[in-house]
């Protein structure tokens, strides 16, 4: 059974991506200079959902850090640096809030000219194309279709991913993923329903942090929270 934690941040998922699709469709204008305009609504929810990730790493590395192996809490460092560095390309690292403006090379090489790396352009293409969509794209379909069904059949796999501070999605929060991507990359018709896929991954992310397949590798006896009562 859900907790309310995880209903309330699914419903606001929800919510949010089909008013998107619905502004896409009917007032393509509002969509994309107010709903998902660089630091409006949809912006700053990416940047709290991709925080909220990072929060959860740390606070299992400060809980954990003399209970694990240190492949364990590495992996926690990594994802936890990821998410960080995640939220602040989403806010330019803050340029745009301090009033920072780019220099040469930026205004040159960025696509929008401003201080950020996915927005770099090689050879008039985004590196964003190039390796933040595809590249994590492909690391998607790698976790949810292989590792994922590999830790449910194979203890030998479980026993690896779990070592390894792996956070394997639930059930659901697999629907979740695919109902997205199948929501705003078929229903969406704006060239910017990508800032959507990640104010809405983001959060799919953090509930697939919260609540992992496999939580009691993530706790211990002594910090062990019984999430029912959330």
């Amino acid at each position: 059974m859900l907790s309310i934690t995880e209903k309330i941040i699914l419903s606001l998922v929800l919510i949010l991506v089909l008013v998107g699709m619905g502004l896409s469709h009917y007032d393509e204008l509002l969509f994309r200079h107010s709903y998902v305009v660089e630091d409006g609504l949809i912006e700053w929810l990416t940047v709290l959902g991709l925080l909220l990730c990072a929060g959860i790493c740390i606070y299992r590395i400060s809980i954990l850090w003399r209970q694990k192996a240190p492949l364990f809490l590495v992996t926690l460092s990594i994802l936890m640096c990821a998410f960080i560095f995640g939220a602040g390309e989403e806010i330019s690292w803050g340029q745009r809030i301090f009033n920072v403006e780019s220099n040469a090379f930026f205004k040159q090489y960025n696509a929008q000219g401003e201080i950020n790396i996915h927005n770099l352009r090689v050879n008039g293409v985004k590196i964003n194309k190039i390796i933040f969509a595809k590249g994590i794209a492909l690391l998607f379909i790698i976790y949810l279709a292989v590792l994922t069904p590999l830790y449910i059949k194979k203890a030998e796999v479980r026993s690896f991913l779990d070592k390894f501070a792996f956070p394997l999605p639930q059930n659901y929060q697999i629907i979740a993923y695919i109902a997205v991507l199948l929501i705003v990359e078929g229903l969406i018709s704006s060239s910017k329903r990508g800032e959507m896929t990640e104010f809405a991954i983001s959060f799919i992310v953090f509930l697939n942090l919260m609540y992992p397949r496999n939580k009691e590798a993530f706790i211990t006896s002594q910090f062990a929270i019984d999430e029912n009562t959330t």
